[in-house]
């Protein structure tokens, strides 16, 4: 994955922002430079950052990043988890800079949905301009009970961003 412009998402972040005292999870495998952006930005806003990586080095690389920030923490989080929630915590903000293969987006966006708020943003990056991916995440969305789907482009210069919102009571049960 090429790399993501902390500055840029923490503007995108600034300008979904609606709630004070947020609490953000991240999903990556790589790039600590912009998991320590997002860490102190979320420590600066006063907002809980939780990055899960399915990668023990970097997790540990995370957590010794993440020392001297007590409201960031860094966990090694299998995708084949049957459940992503800790300790009962829900999120406002659900970052996604992972690669997920097709066949597990739709598992995957369910238990993201589980951890989600009502009312929260799951904020997924994709490869910039690629049409194909974008409808697939929007079905796949769509299809785990997210609403409000958009497409944000041109923000990034590699990457599209998919914005949805989970919303309580819509659609039906799973």
């Amino acid at each position: 994955m090429k790399k993501i412009e902390a500055q840029k998402l923490k503007k995108l972040m600034d300008d979904i922002y609606y709630r004070p005292f947020a609490n953000v999870v991240h999903f990556s495998d790589e790039d600590i430079g912009l998991s320590t952006e997002l860490a102190h930005y979320c420590t600066q806003k006063e907002y809980s950052y939780q990055l899960n990586t399915p990668d023990e080095a970097f997790a540990a690389e995370a957590k010794a990043a993440f020392e001297e920030l007590p409201s960031a923490k860094a966990f090694k989080m299998p995708l084949s988890r049957p459940k992503f929630r800790i300790a009962g915590k829900e999120y406002e903000y659900f970052i996604l800079t992972l690669e997920i293969d097709a066949s597990e987006r739709t598992p995957f966006l369910r238990k993201a949905h589980d951890i989600i708020r009502s009312h929260g943003k799951i904020v997924i990056f994709i490869p910039k301009g690629n049409r194909t991916l974008q409808d697939q995440w929007i079905a796949d969305l769509e299809e785990t009970l997210f609403v409000a789907t958009s497409v944000l482009e041109g923000i990034f210069d590699h990457y599209d961003i998919i914005l949805s919102t989970k919303m309580h009571g819509w659609g039906e049960s799973r």
